[in-house]
This record gives C-alpha cells, sequence and structure tokens, in this order.
C-alpha cells in the first residue's frame, strides 16, 4: 500500500472521485422518504417560522430528535435558498470532516500511512459516500463519534487539556444531534480501555465526573425549553428512542444477531479480499495486547457488537463502527508487489469470491432492473455492469499473481466507480418512478392559480415528501382530509381548492359530483412508487372550477 501512498496521481484520482461522489445529484435527486424528507421539514419550519426549538412537519412526528442537525439544515436553507442541495449540504460537508479527522488526528495514533491508507479505504466504500447523499442524522453524528474516539486516543498517549476537551465536544454535539448512540460509543470505549489498557490510570484525567455533566448540558438546556412548549413531545421521544429500542423492535425493523456484519461487508464490498485478512490480523494483534489494537477493539465493540444483541436494527446504527474498520483494514494491506504477506492464501481465496460475488450482484441487479423499470431500463444496468464487473475481475486476478500494488488500486477505484456509475446510470432510472411527490407539486403549481387551497385525502401513503413539495412550490395552504363526503362539498364551492388524492377516493369523488350534476376541470394522474414502503406512490390532481 505505500507504493500507492507515494503515487500522487492515484491520490488525486482516489480523492477526485471521492468529492464528485459526494456532491453527484445532490441538486437534482428528490428528498428520501421519509427521514430525509421529514428533516427537510422539520428545518423548512424553522425558516418559515422561527421555532428553533420543537420539530414539527406534516406527517413527520415519528422522526424528531435532538435539533442540531435541524439547525445546520436551516441554517443551509437561510444561505443558499430551500431545496436539496443545501438540505444535503451539512451531511456532505460532515463526511468530509471524518475523513480528514481519520487523517489528521489518526496519524497521531495509529501512523501517516495507516491513516492515509484507511481514508482511502472510506473512500471507496459503499457505505461513507453514500450516507452523505441521504440529509440524515448519521453523517455528523459519524463526525462527532470520530472525533471523540480519536481524541480519546490520543489523549491516552498525550493526556493534554486540548484532547480531552474535543472528546466532549464530540459528545456534547453528538447527543444534540441524536441522544444515547454517541454515549453508548463513547461510554463503552471508555469503559473498555479502562479495563484493558495499560494507561488505564490516564483515563481518570478524562474527569468525566465534571464534563460529563457539562457535555448533557446542551441537551438538556434544549429538552427544557422545548418541554415548556411541548410536554408530550419530550415524553414520546423518551419513550420511541430509548425504551421502545432497547426492550424491542421499533416499526418492524428487527433482524438477528450477525446482521450488521453483513452491513460492514456490503460497506467494504470493494476490498472484500482483504476484510477477512484485516480480522485475522487484528485478532493476533489483540492477542499480543498490542496498545493501538486494544484502541481498535473497544470502538468495535462499542461501535458494532453491542448493536448487534439489540432487536431493533438498521444499517446506520454500525456506522460508528466504519472508521475502525477501515483503520482496522489499512493496518493489514500488504506494503507492495510479491512482498511476503502472511495472508495471501486467504486473500487468494476471497479474491475468487469476491469476483463471483460481484457477478452475481450485477445479475440480480440486471434482472430486478428488467422486472421493476423494463427493458430499456435494463440496458442501463448492462452498461453499468460493463464497467465494474471486468474490472473486478482483472483485479481480483493481479491480487492472485501477487501484484498488490495495482490489484488493490484497482479495487479502490473499482469502488469510487462502483457509486460514480450508479448515480450515472442507475439513479435517473429510479429517479423518474419514485419523484411523483415533487412533479405533483409542480403540475399543481402550473395547473392551479396562486392561492390554491389543497384539500389531501386520506387514501394514500402518508409521505413527508408530499406535503414538503406542496409547500414549496404552492404554498402552506394544504389540509389532510379524513372525510370523503366533505371533500367533494368543498370542491363544490366556487373558490380555488384542488383535491390530491388516490385511485379510491378519485373514482368515489367522481361518482358523487356526477350525481350531483357536476364534472372535474382538472383530472390527473401523476404516477410512481414510493421508496420508503416500497409499493404504489401515484396520485390523482383534481379541480371542479377553473379560475
Amino acid at each position: 500500500m505505500q507504493a500507492l501512498l507515494r503515487n500522487r496521481k492515484f491520490l488525486f484520482i482516489v480523492f477526485g472521485l471521492f468529492l464528485l461522489n459526494l456532491f453527484i445529484a445532490n441538486h437534482s435527486t428528490m428528498l428520501w422518504d421519509e427521514d430525509e424528507a421529514a428533516y427537510a421539514g422539520f428545518a423548512k419550519n424553522i425558516v418559515e417560522n422561527g421555532d428553533w426549538l420543537v420539530p414539527d412537519f406534516m406527517w413527520s412526528d415519528i422522526h424528531r430528535k435532538p435539533p442540531l442537525h435541524f439547525w445546520m439544515v436551516a441554517v443551509s436553507y437561510k444561505i443558499f435558498g430551500i431545496h436539496e442541495f443545501a438540505t444535503r449540504l451539512p451531511g456532505v460537508l460532515s463526511i468530509i470532516g471524518t475523513v480528514l479527522l481519520v487523517f489528521f488526528l489518526g496519524r497521531r495514533v495509529f501512523g501517516r500511512d495507516v491513516a492515509l491508507s484507511a481514508c482511502i479505504v472510506m473512500a471507496c466504500s459503499l457505505f461513507i459516500p453514500n450516507i452523505a447523499k441521504i440529509a440524515v442524522t448519521d453523517a455528523p453524528l459519524l463526525f462527532c463519534q470520530t472525533l471523540s474516539a480519536l481524541s480519546l486516543f490520543i489523549f491516552i498517549k498525550n493526556p493534554k487539556w486540548t484532547w480531552n476537551l474535543l472528546f466532549w465536544l464530540g459528545i456534547a454535539l453528538g447527543v444534540l444531534i441524536k441522544g444515547p448512540p454517541i454515549l453508548i460509543l463513547c461510554g463503552g470505549l471508555w469503559f473498555f480501555l479502562f479495563i484493558v489498557h495499560p494507561e488505564r490510570k490516564r483515563l481518570i484525567g478524562t474527569h468525566p465526573w465534571i464534563f460529563l455533566p457539562l457535555a448533557l448540558l446542551p441537551l438538556l438546556g434544549w429538552g427544557y425549553l422545548a418541554y415548556q412548549h411541548d410536554p408530550e413531545m419530550m415524553s414520546w421521544m423518551i419513550d420511541w428512542y430509548i425504551t421502545k429500542r432497547v426492550s424491542g423492535s421499533v416499526l418492524g425493523q428487527t433482524a438477528p444477531p450477525g446482521y450488521y456484519l453483513l452491513v460492514i461487508i456490503l460497506a467494504f464490498l470493494p476490498l472484500l479480499p482483504f476484510l477477512p485478512a484485516a480480522f485475522v490480523d487484528g485478532f493476533k494483534r489483540l492477542r499480543k495486547r498490542e496498545e493501538e489494537m486494544l484502541m481498535l477493539a473497544g470502538w468495535l465493540l462499542s461501535g458494532w457488537l453491542f448493536y448487534e444483541l439489540l432487536p431493533s436494527k438498521l444499517p446506520t446504527y454500525v456506522l460508528g463502527a466504519i472508521p475502525a474498520v477501515a483503520i482496522l483494514i489499512a493496518r493489514s494491506l500488504p506494503a507492495d508487489n510479491h512482498v511476503e504477506y502472511p495472508y495471501y492464501k486467504l486473500t487468494a481465496t476471497f479474491s475468487v469470491l469476491y469476483v463471483f460475488l460481484i457477478f452475481t450482484l450485477v445479475i440480480i441487479l440486471i434482472f430486478a432492473i428488467f422486472q421493476v423499470l423494463g427493458r430499456v431500463a435494463s440496458l442501463s444496468a448492462i452498461k453499468f455492469s460493463m464497467f465494474i464487473w471486468p474490472l473486478a475481475f482483472v483485479m481480483s486476478t493481479l491480487i492472485f499473481a501477487k501484484r498488490y500494488k495495482y490489484g488493490i488500486g484497482g479495487l479502490v477505484i473499482n469502488g469510487l466507480l462502483f457509486t460514480t456509475l450508479a448515480w450515472f446510470f442507475l439513479m435517473p432510472l429510479i429517479e423518474q418512478p419514485r419523484s411523483a411527490p415533487k412533479r405533483l407539486a409542480e403540475t399543481l403549481n402550473r395547473e392551479a392559480p396562486a392561492g390554491t387551497t389543497v384539500l389531501l385525502g386520506d387514501d394514500f401513503t402518508r409521505i413527508p415528501s408530499v406535503p414538503f413539495y406542496l409547500s414549496q412550490y404552492v404554498g402552506k395552504q394544504y389540509f389532510h382530509y379524513y372525510d370523503r363526503e366533505r371533500m367533494v362539498e368543498i370542491l363544490g364551492e366556487p373558490f380555488p381548492y384542488a383535491a390530491v388524492v388516490g385511485e379510491a377516493w378519485k373514482e368515489k369523488i367522481e361518482a358523487d359530483l356526477m350525481a350531483r350534476g357536476d364534472s372535474l376541470f382538472i383530472n390527473k394522474k401523476i404516477e410512481g412508487w414510493t421508496t420508503d414502503a416500497m409499493d404504489e406512490g401515484s396520485y390523482w390532481l383534481l379541480m371542479r372550477y377553473r379560475f
């Protein structure tokens, strides 16, 4: 790997593609339901209503969290305007910041070459670049988790106040973004190192009895002020985000232990040939009680293995452990071509497996797109596969031949291109059907007069992107109706009303109007499907009068 680190052209290509992957299509891709659209709605209401305390948006109650992420998006809106690019910018900057932390702080613990290699491993992973492209809380939380973990490691080696303050700063910001997850990671890491690390006494110098209450003050201050405005919300958040996730699954999001191992394998799929070797090497170092490996073991234990035991499962729960896995992989990579690499047989075996796995995945991808989107769309998937699979085959062959410099470099580029080409070739195929809420709002803006009041039916999936885009293009005059008969009466009034309903209500409204001798002036269907619920997300736009 050292040979690649000395190649400036390679580094320029890697980090150039990484930055491209972070920003590509962020301005044109519709917000993802439900979380991203809900968070965008919270931030939009902050900008428009000036309420910075209580996250509030239509159909988004279950997505309420501590407010720091929403505040960051709201600030982005104030600077750049309310649109998709501004929504995702804080997440993109958080991921860039995380990679920079791994390099600038990681090199103080693991050395420059390992830290830079870990940055490359993270850049080519399938998790890190793509989580930045969905404006959820996990990217800013990852920045805080990485800041705290690496600062604690440096403090153990060099117990200065600077690193202790950065450790607690990361915790203070992290709990204000998502609450308990950063306490689980940093608390578990602290206790693990206090038990096993030879310099455990230095951990007492972090003074948790003083700094933990101070780190929680911003969260407690916000909680107190928010409680004054909405007591029920705070009780609900404690029950929803702590009690229910510890005692059981939420919204059916559960899986057996081993789920997050699969997530990690998929996240680091581009470097799969070296992933088993990384864990074997790490285990051997841990048996020798190597100091840096003890640190990584604590990071993996509290950031990954703890969540394997919880019944509630979501892929992003394990995101905090991703930098630790990247460092683990970076430490085990062979230095150059034809070196005496102790894990050659293991790596060669998984190189063959990697080729077959990539081939299987692209076949499944082509078949799935053909089934869902048709023959023309599947041709784009075939073009995508023609770039990815042959390169995977060539790079695995090079690794088998002990040409590690070119093999690792090719795997890294292949991982980066996987994300790039997926957004160029595959995302446009998905974007058209999933963008129905945005197309609905654009159609309503084009067809209806200014000041139209929008009536939302109760026969389609309640996803936050619908009210978000309606409020963007039409204004805030929209109401959710449970009573179809009342909606028919309102549509009959000579005022600018428009109804958005599903298939069931549309047919009944037409029948009701026909029975009264009336008809619809606008009767348009906007077809699509929801990626969150994986079902039909089509809408009917109905208007009774021309204005």
